[in-house]
């Protein structure tokens, strides 16, 4: 069985914004099918008026792009689904990685030594998840 994710999460994040402009808004978004029915939410409490009138505005501008989530609550916890079981494969390979980049780069010091960064003068990137032994200590390439 293929548990690949079909869709890209990122292609839903306009909608996901929306939703949650709603309910900060308070608002309620009530889904009918192909359709978007928005409501006041009984439980809000602290809200602008005005800018809920904005965001319901905003929302039913929108409410195409909302579908692709509300429309099908069978299909959209599906992709929550899959897109869970993809993050923890995808997790575990890179924590299998991680420490196998770490024991490569303690093996690589061991037999040709050195204190240069494994990227050259200039460093680990930016935002590296993890660093070599030389940046981590100061040292690179002069």
């Amino acid at each position: 069985m293929d548990n690949s994710v079909k869709a890209d999460l990122r292609s839903l994040e306009k909608s996901i914004e929306l939703i949650e402009m709603a309910y900060r808004n308070g608002l309620r978004l009530v889904p009918n099918g192909s359709r978007l029915k928005l409501r006041k939410d009984p439980d809000a409490v602290d809200y602008d008026k005005h800018e809920a009138a904005t965001a319901a505005a905003i929302v039913k501008h929108n409410s195409e792009s909302i579908l692709a989530i509300t429309a099908d609550q069978d299909g959209t916890r599906e992709l929550l689904a899959q897109s869970q079981r993809r993050m923890a494969e995808e997790n575990e390979r890179f924590l299998i990685d991680l420490d196998l980049w770490d024991r490569l780069e303690k093996a690589y010091r061991a037999v040709f030594g050195g204190t240069e960064c494994v990227m050259g003068a200039e460093g680990c990137l930016e935002g590296a998840v993890v660093r070599c032994r030389a940046c981590e200590r100061g040292v690179k390439d002069e």
